[in-house]
């Protein structure tokens, strides 16, 4: 009973760290700006970076990896729960915070900076995957959304193949948050994808918009 209470209670915790949206919290107090009324209304790193300028976007990006990553590694340490796959679930829920936030009406990022925080513990080898991918696309092509796709897809991919071929201490374990994390990251990417088909994404600029 002790276990089940204190699984709810760090359940509850991580999706409310997760909702806590960086981007709207500094674009408003840093320089005025709601970024959810401009540019895409988007709360995440690139948005800000567009409409708030370079510095306070890197500033939300290291931020959003953080809020996730910091609280995985201290749970991984604590290691409260014998039962497998918790961890994974907890990571998830950080995600699906950033995603849709409880502080703004369920309206938050695309939940790329922090889904990659938490894969780097729970399983390196397909963090890096993801990371590489993600900086090759946006170096041919500068397009974020197509970046960050990519990326999930190749996490996923490379997550199944270690698994397959019983590399890296792989554990299908950790299916049970790259599958619903990447599931969620693509469908907050569904207008990024259909102005990627009519070719009028917007590409990656330092420029303050």
């Amino acid at each position: 009973m002790i276990n089940i209470i204190l699984f709810i209670f760090i359940s509850l915790v991580c999706y409310l760290i997760g909702s806590i949206s960086f981007g709207r919290i500094l674009s408003k107090f840093m320089t005025g700006v709601d970024i959810t009324k401009v540019g895409s209304g988007n709360t995440g790193a690139t948005n800000v970076l567009r409409n708030s300028g370079p510095k306070l976007g890197f500033t939300v990006l290291i931020l959003d990896m953080l809020k996730s990553i910091m609280p995985v590694i201290i749970l991984n340490l604590l290691n409260l729960f014998e039962t497998q796959g918790t961890i994974q679930f907890f990571a998830l829920l950080f995600v699906v915070g950033h995603c849709y936030p409880i502080y703004n009406k369920f309206k938050g990022g695309k939940g790329v900076a922090t889904g990659i925080g938490p894969l780097v513990i729970i399983f390196f080898p397909s963090s890096m995957a993801a990371l590489i991918v993600f900086i090759i696309a946006i170096l041919f092509t500068r397009y974020v959304s197509l970046g960050s796709i990519l990326g999930c897809i190749f996490a996923f991919i490379s997550m199944v193949l270690f698994n397959l071929f019983n590399l890296f201490d792989a554990s299908y374990y950790d299916l049970i948050y790259i599958i619903p994390a990447v599931s969620i990251i693509i469908y907050k990417h569904k207008e990024n994808i259909l102005r990627l088909m009519d070719n009028n994404e917007n590409k990656l600029s330092f420029k303050k918009i």
